[in-house]
């Protein structure tokens, strides 16, 4: 089986070398984005990514859409800050970005994956991570890009944090992405029905997901209905371009 480590070791573009002909930049120049200092470059450089990311995987791209959308509901409904939603919406429309760097013939391939290519689709979020490095990310986005397959009973990737260890966005966002993505037709599966999918959460809460979160998602969840759960808006930088 091909480790994480030698996967990443393929993709030298994750870890560019600065080579004797090239020249060299002042550290001031090496600066990320500031967070606050430049807002428009920010959405422009995650609209761009996204538009990526949507060519590629068209499903991926509306997953990455729907997920933070119902994030954020989430995190309105348990009266977060308003640092906790930016940071929610920053990193959660590109929560998956890393996807780019897995071949086609894994990310979409049409049945179960092998060992072999779950270890490679399991180095996305470290890609992703380094993907949006040149942005600024804050450390909580950084962490929702990394760490949102890690489980509650730490059998997660790629770090295997356990219960709290996981930052509580993490564990936000980890719930949002595996309702969507069982409510979402696969060309290897149907998808779950709204109530098929809650059960699921329910059963995998203190396994799989945060207990006392999973009961709050579904919850939430039961109190919204069909509707209104499956008409999100799109971001208003991105709306009529889905």
């Amino acid at each position: 089986m091909i480790s994480g480590k030698e996967i990443l070791a393929s993709l030298p573009w994750l870890e560019p070398k600065i080579g004797p002909g090239t020249a060299v930049l002042s550290p001031s120049s090496l600066n990320p984005v500031p967070y606050q200092g430049n807002l428009i470059f920010r959405q422009e450089s995650i609209k761009a990514l996204l538009r990526t990311l949507s060519a590629r995987d068209p499903y991926t791209g509306y997953h990455s859409n729907r997920v933070t959308n119902l994030a954020l509901t989430f995190a309105r409904s348990l009266s977060l800050s308003s640092q906790e939603l930016a940071a929610l919406s920053n990193a959660g429309y590109l929560h998956d970005i890393g996807k780019i760097g897995v071949s086609d013939s894994i990310l979409l391939k049409p049945g179960p994956l092998t060992p072999a290519e779950r270890a490679v689709i399991q180095t996305h979020p470290i890609i992703g991570e380094k993907i949006v490095e040149p942005l600024g990310f804050t450390l909580q986005e950084k962490d929702l890009i990394l760490l949102h397959h890690e489980r509650w009973d730490g059998r997660g990737y790629p770090r295997g944090l356990q219960g709290n260890s996981i930052p509580f966005l993490c564990r936000l966002l980890a719930l949002v992405d595996v309702f969507d993505a069982l409510t979402s037709d696969r060309p290897y599966r149907q998808a779950f029905s709204v109530p098929e999918a809650l059960a699921e959460i329910e059963a995998q809460a203190g396994y799989q997901f945060d207990p006392d979160l999973s009961e709050k998602f579904i919850h939430l969840l039961t109190a919204m209905g069909p509707q209104k759960l499956f008409h999100q808006p799109p971001p208003p930088w991105l709306a009529g371009e889905w």
